[in-house]
């Protein structure tokens, strides 16, 4: 055995961690306005709308303070400023901050995510200038040699490696048909076109990005425009209505009740939730909010109360009602969030709901191994390992995320998600999934091919995400998620012929391994590791910290090669007659070896 091969860890086997997970908790019932289980419903609804005017008056005083150096923040603090405005007190001055703040913050963030994805962006761009300018570069030398061959009748290889032969007034194509020369090279023409045209859109292109990359960097964020974008947007088409010359009066009547409908719709969207954060102080776990064990009572701008009666929540329910009889120091603060909206019928009611901090993890044992998941865009693919990582059971969930709607996919990965957790519990362990970052890939993606990307923007991997948090909860079992860099690579060289699995088992089952950090059965064989050996004969240490970097350096080398070659053995004997063998040389082999079976 290699030196340095790292040793079971044993850190998942005995310690119990937990994750809080906070989750917004709906009631169990609307609170319609003009029934009896809602009292004192015009105070509140006065009070949701002057909470919504200070957020967004204090959001554009918060704006133009950090990013313009303006604003009457600069002369007040903000509850003065709010207190002069508004005649708030403390406790809805702090709320009032919180959600302006945080929508300033998420601001930041989103700038962040979209310098990145821009950045990515620009990479893969870039790829495909170079890429179209060779493909370029290559006709402009085959049709500089036709012309050439012409004249002079002599055939100059235009580039290395170029598989086009002449015979006469013949060419022959690396597919082996044969064309006139002249017909190819109007082809060769076209196709000089067609490059430079792409050549010049994709370079366009690549400025607007750059300069909208450097308007980022650069300028302050965009206001957030209340309401959204897009209903705002309809205001101008309805001025333009209004504005021109309406013949007759039926037509003047549709465009005021147009009119009419419009600033109906925008005040609602901007005045149409409300977020109550609390203090683990309170008794209550907030100074606003008061529960006393049936009905919830809301102190409102004015001073007076509204009671929403027979008040629960369908999950978490004990959860909830502890937080009230606990000690102090054990208390946790409430948030309550009020969301105002019409039915069908266009009666108003509210949505009441409760943040709670939630633990995930109730029972983190890893000591008799794992279940451990890879996630595609049409199945989960799940391996049962026992704790010395001995591959035990596998199990394949599949379903269909095409031509469905998000409700739709949200169902079926959910019942999917559902069958995880139920084998889970069959075989009582806790389940490894791999932790995966779509931000970067997406935008590198951009011109890849068609399938590929529909099948990128199937991999709802937040949905699935949100749903095991969810079932883990509920279910109260374990999860952890882990680094899945190589996992399929190495599953590919690892395990697939081993065990006679596919790529998707094999990279659960090595995602299991990294998750109980049982890195040694991660090791390269004993001949793959004699061609990773440095210029001196020192093979290269492997660790839980260097495997990555190993698995790197091999699947760069085999890339190309399709998987279903590795159901094969690797033909070492191949390099037995080299006098330098390596792994590049190896890879050329297997190609050469096993790429006219599957033709």
């Amino acid at each position: 055995m290699i030196k340095g091969i790292l040793q079971l860890l044993t850190y998942f086997s005995t310690e119990v961690f937990y994750m809080e997970i906070s989750r917004a908790i709906n009631s169990d019932k609307r609170y319609y306005l003009d029934e009896k289980t809602i009292e004192n419903a015009a105070s509140f609804l006065e009070t949701m709308r002057v909470f919504n005017d200070a957020k967004m008056d204090l959001y554009n005083a918060l704006y133009d303070q950090k990013y313009l150096g303006t604003g009457p923040l600069l002369e007040h603090a903000y509850p003065v400023f709010l207190k002069e405005r508004y005649q708030t007190n403390d406790y809805y001055n702090a709320a009032i901050y919180s959600a302006a703040s945080g929508q300033l913050s998420s601001q930041k963030e989103l700038k962040k995510y979209y310098k990145t994805t821009i950045a990515a962006d620009l990479k893969t761009r870039d790829e495909k200038i170079q890429s179209v300018k060779e493909q370029l570069d290559k006709k402009k030398a085959v049709k500089n040699s036709i012309r050439l061959y012409i004249k002079t009748k002599k055939w100059i290889t235009p580039y290395p490696k170029c598989q086009l032969k002449v015979r006469g007034q013949k060419i022959i194509l690396f597919n082996k048909t044969i064309v006139n020369l002249d017909e190819y090279e109007r082809e060769v023409e076209a196709d000089i076109r067609k490059l430079k045209t792409r050549l010049a859109l994709i370079t366009e292109a690549r400025k607007r990005k750059a300069k909208k990359l450097e308007n980022l960097e650069n300028l302050p964020p965009e206001r957030i425009v209340f309401g959204g974008k897009k209903l705002y947007s309809e205001k101008d088409a309805i001025e333009v209505t209004k504005s021109a010359d309406l013949s007759n009066e039926k037509e003047q009547k549709i465009s005021k009740k147009a009119s009419d409908e419009w600033k109906q719709d925008f005040f609602e969207k901007r005045h149409q939730s409300m977020a109550l954060p609390g203090r683990h102080t309170s008794k209550y776990g907030n100074f606003l909010c008061k529960y006393d064990g049936k009905d919830l009572s809301v102190t409102c701008i004015d001073g007076s109360v509204t009671t929403f009666h027979d008040f629960k929540l369908p999950r978490c329910e004990e959860r909830f009602q502890k937080n009230f009889s606990c000690k102090p120091e054990d208390r946790q603060s409430l948030c309550y969030n009020f969301i105002l909206k019409r039915d069908k019928e266009n009666k108003q009611y509210l949505i009441v709901s409760v943040t709670l901090k939630l633990h995930a993890y109730e029972n983190s044992y890893y000591g008799n191994g794992a279940i451990s998941m890879d996630i595609n865009y049409d199945h989960f693919a799940l391996a049962e390992l026992d704790e010395t990582g001995k591959l035990l059971d596998q199990k394949l969930i599949r379903f269909d995320l095409m031509k469905k709607s998000t409700g739709q996919i949200t169902n079926i990965l959910g019942t999917a998600v559902k069958e995880v957790f139920n084998w889970c519990a069959e075989k009582d362990k806790r389940l490894i999934m791999e932790d995966i970052d779509l931000t970067i890939k997406l935008a590198s993606r951009k011109y890849g091919n068609r399938k590929g990307n529909h099948h990128m923007t199937l991999f709802a991997y937040q949905r699935i995400a949100s749903s095991i948090e969810n079932q883990s909860l509920k279910r109260e079992i374990a999860f952890c998620k882990v680094d899945p860099a190589y996992t399929s690579q190495m599953g590919k060289f690892l395990f697939m012929r081993k065990y006679g699995i596919s790529i998707h088992q094999a990279a659960a089952y090595t995602i299991g391994l990294v998750g109980l950090g049982l890195y040694e059965k991660l090791v390269p064989g004993s001949q793959m590791r004699n061609l990773l050996k440095t210029k001196e004969g020192i093979e290269p240490e492997f660790s839980q910290e260097t495997y990555k970097n190993i698995w790197a350096r091999i699947t760069n080398t085999f890339s190309g090669i399709p998987k279903h070659f590795f159901y094969r053995r690797i033909p070492y004997e191949v390099l037995d007659e080299r006098k330098r063998p390596s792994l590049r040389t190896l890879a050329a082999e297997m190609k050469a070896l096993y790429m006219p079976v599957f033709e």
